[in-house]
Order: structure tokens, then C-alpha cells, then sequence
């Protein structure tokens, strides 16, 4: 049961992140299309549509890696307690 309540605690705290980091993607998203509508890129460094889109794909990486390590902390907790049941 202690892995259970571990686990719980781990998955609201990552979706929590998570759904902040989503809501962080989506504001940027918007952002790049109102640049992109009324062509506001700049040509510095950090504001070139070549830099939006870096940034863009950091952001959406990051999440699928949020997602993925989620994911993999409930595939390895069901292993431990499926092997606690078998011994």
C-alpha cells in the first residue's frame, strides 16, 4: 500500500508540473501566431521565427519527457507490486 500512496503522491505532483508546463506551451503557441499573423518576428537571436519554432519544440519536448517519466513511474510501481504479490 506504501508504494500505492508513493506513487499517488508522485502523479499529482507531476501532473500538477505538467499541466503548468502545458499551459505555458499553449501561451507561447498563441504568442507565435499572433507573430506569425502580423509577421512580428524579429531578426535577433530569441525573437527570429527560427527561434520561436527552437522554443516551441523545446517546450512540447519537455513534455512529452514529463509524460513519458510519468508513465514509466506507474509501469515500474505495477511491476513492484505485482512481484511483491507473486513472492
Amino acid at each position: 500500500m506504501e508504494k500505492i500512496r508513493e506513487l499517488i503522491t508522485l502523479l499529482e505532483s507531476g501532473v500538477e508540473d505538467y499541466d503548468a508546463q502545458m499551459k505555458v506551451l499553449q501561451t507561447e503557441r498563441l504568442k507565435y501566431i499572433r507573430l506569425s499573423i502580423t509577421d512580428g518576428f524579429g531578426t535577433e537571436e530569441g525573437d527570429s521565427k527560427e527561434s520561436w519554432l527552437l522554443h516551441l519544440k523545446q517546450l512540447e519536448d519537455s513534455l512529452a519527457l514529463r509524460r513519458r517519466t510519468i508513465q514509466q513511474a506507474i509501469v515500474e510501481t505495477a511491476e513492484d507490486i505485482q512481484k511483491e504479490e507473486n513472492a
